[in-house]
């Protein structure tokens, strides 16, 4: 898939900023303190989703002041496209998740389908007990087979970037979150 700047550079300028800097630095507090209160005393296993929890894991770490491994998963449902399909499995984590608890940190909850196939994975695996913390719970009209443990920020049914989030593979570097326009594809086609 072909993405042209202009394109990332259109809805960069009309998304909306949901959260800036700041902002988004305040929800990392808040959400390493959920985190903190439940898991300190557990030595937990904390698993980055690749990509999009990548920025998440990275900011919530240097907050966490308790003892804690890291590993990641990779399973994604996009591979770079706006639309979810299967899950596909690229990477199992490295360390033993028997007797553990597992603290999944991922990116965005929407339908939640993605969510579910890991922590069944990790309790599959082995693990004590599995959390799930997620940087955004998308509202969406319809029921969720899961709920996350630990929430950042509660969003509209938008499509969202930065932070981790990507739009087409680009500006998972945004710092801060956006929601691209209801009406991007009619600015899309002026390019």
């Amino acid at each position: 898939m072909s993405v042209s700047l202009d394109e990332i550079n259109c809805v960069m300028q009309h998304s909306e900023c949901l959260l800036d800097a700041a902002e988004a630095e305040l929800m990392f507090d808040d959400l390493a303190q959920q985190i903190s209160v439940t898991c300190q005393q557990q030595d937990p296993i904390f698993l980055c989703v690749m990509t999009g929890a990548v920025v998440a894991l990275g900011k919530l770490l240097p907050k966490l002041t308790f003892p804690l491994q890291i590993d990641y998963i990779h399973a994604t449902r996009y591979q770079g496209q706006l639309v979810g399909d299967d899950l596909v499995w690229k990477q199992l984590p490295s360390i033993s998740l028997v007797n553990r608890t597992v603290v999944i940190v991922d990116d965005v909850l929407d339908e939640g389908i993605t969510m579910v196939q890991l922590k069944n994975y990790c309790m599959e695996q082995g693990a004590e007990r599995c959390y799930t913390a997620v940087l955004v719970d998308k509202a969406i009209n319809k029921e969720k087979p899961i709920k996350a443990d630990f929430v950042g920020f509660h969003a509209a049914d938008e499509y969202l970037f930065g932070l981790g989030m990507d739009y087409k593979g680009y500006l998972r570097n945004a710092n801060g979150l956006y929601a691209c326009p209801s009406n991007l594809e009619e600015l899309l086609c002026q390019y």
